[in-house]
């Protein structure tokens, strides 16, 4: 059998996920068997593992995991992670903040912009684009810009849908991420929407806080390391096994990397080409987005 395997995906209810709790992967996500002590490096199958034996780690993506026993379903290994502390699905009082503040703001930068939450641009049966409903929208310098308030439930294909119907209307656009409190410094896993919107802003997400304004905080998702130990055993048939001793660089697990704080009266309108982020299957279609024009302050790619 193989230990390294993910396990067999199963397709669950959505789980809420919040800052500092435990999750599972968003929609298909693996249900793992198999994981590894961290003291010993030896693997252990969650029929057998109890809590005592912990801490345990992801051969394949070397995050922490814990044990769930489980009544109504077989016993298993759970992805533990920390998450940006965004609201769940739906309007909420965060979401309809974020979307006012940033307006009233840039109505008083820019008084001929014509600024306005939720306008609706009818459908075009001509070119066949259909209707949308902005957050926030707007001109600057005569140019059409829009500002969606991402939300938890938004989905991927709902993103394209929007992006590609911006861009056929020639609109700049501008994803933000609103948090209900300050994303820290520690490690923590990016959602699916974060990663993807991280690879359209050539490598940084925009966060917003209640109090900001129009201004937001660009970060980069720096690659974040963990250190397996070294451990020495002996195999049944009396062979010996040594592990660990060595960083291991995770594949879903980064570290926030700060740019400063920008307004976005400072942000310019940039036609981005067609791009498939390295070791990602979903592409980002040639857009129109609305950018900060700052030099990366990360290193590497």
């Amino acid at each position: 059998m193989d230990i390294t395997s993910c396990g067999v995906l199963e397709k669950r209810k959505k789980v809420l996920k919040m800052d500092n709790e435990f999750y599972e992967p968003e929609n298909y996500h693996p249900i793992k068997d198999w994981a590894k002590i961290c003291a010993t490096n030896k693997p252990i199958h969650a029929n057998e593992a109890k809590k005592s034996d912990g801490p345990f780690y992801c051969p394949d993506t070397f995050e922490e995991l814990i044990v769930r026993k489980c009544v109504d379903k077989r016993d298993h290994f759970a992805y533990k992670g920390r998450l940006s502390s965004v609201y769940g699905g739906g309007e909420s009082k965060l979401h309809f903040e974020c979307k006012t503040e940033i307006c009233e703001e840039l109505k008083k930068e820019f008084p001929d912009g014509n600024w306005k939450v939720e306008r609706l641009i009818p459908e075009n049966k001509e070119k066949d684009i259909k209707k949308l409903t902005p957050d926030i929208s707007g001109r600057i310098n005569g140019k059409p810009i829009v500002i969606e308030v991402q939300a938890s439930s938004l989905t991927l294909p709902k993103i394209l849908k929007r992006v590609n119907g911006y861009y056929a209307r020639k609109v700049s656009i501008l994803w933000i991420v609103p948090l209900k409190e300050d994303l820290g410094t520690e490690n923590f896993r990016p959602r699916l929407y974060e990663k993807y919107l991280h690879s359209m802003y050539y490598g940084k997400v925009y966060y917003w806080i209640k109090g900001n304004g129009s201004k937001v905080s660009p970060v980069h998702f720096d690659n974040a390391d963990r250190w397996i130990e070294e451990s020495h055993w002996f195999e049944e048939d009396g062979t010996e096994r040594t592990e660990g001793g060595f960083d291991k660089t995770y594949k879903t697990i980064f570290k926030p990397n700060y740019g400063k704080k920008i307004d976005l009266k400072d942000f310019i309108s940039y036609e981005r080409e067609e791009f498939t982020p390295e070791n990602e299957d979903k592409t980002v279609p040639k857009c129109l987005i609305f950018k900060d024009n700052m030099k990366k302050w990360w290193k590497g790619k």
